[in-house]
């Protein structure tokens, strides 16, 4: 009869050391800078941002108004979902980190299908690197 009790006792010991390790370890920082590169604001929502590894779709949710291409943003741009982001000397603003893309033409032609511009609209300006 003891050694249910000494099992299970052991089990929970072992199940909230893993939990506090999983708690105190974490990812580290997700967040990355990134740079505004694509945006055609007032007439789409979505912009995009090239970070050190690749650009990123963004869709704007709320917050600040005040962005455009060249701003530096800084946030947690590489991991999907509804983000918060840091858009330098200007404020916080909610975002649809929506998908990412390892070369430009990618970014553009995604950026270009989702704001509804035609093929032939130059995009690429001085920023892309």
């Amino acid at each position: 009869m003891v050694q249910p009790f000494l099992a299970f006792g052991l089990w929970c010991v072992v199940f909230t050391l893993a939990i506090m390790g999983l708690l105190t370890s974490g990812a580290g920082n997700p967040d990355f800078t990134g740079t505004i590169v694509l945006d055609y604001k007032p007439f789409c929502q979505s912009f995009v941002v090239q970070t050190e590894r690749g650009f990123m779709l963004l869709l704007w949710e709320d917050g600040t108004l005040f962005f455009g291409e060249g701003d530096t943003v800084t946030g947690p741009l590489h991991t999907q979902g509804l983000r918060s982001i840091e858009v330098a000397d200007r404020g916080k603003m909610e975002v649809r980190v929506e998908t990412w893309f390892a070369d430009v033409a990618a970014a553009q032609t995604a950026f270009r299908e989702r704001c509804g511009l035609d093929p032939s609209m130059p995009l690429a300006g001085p920023l892309l690197r």
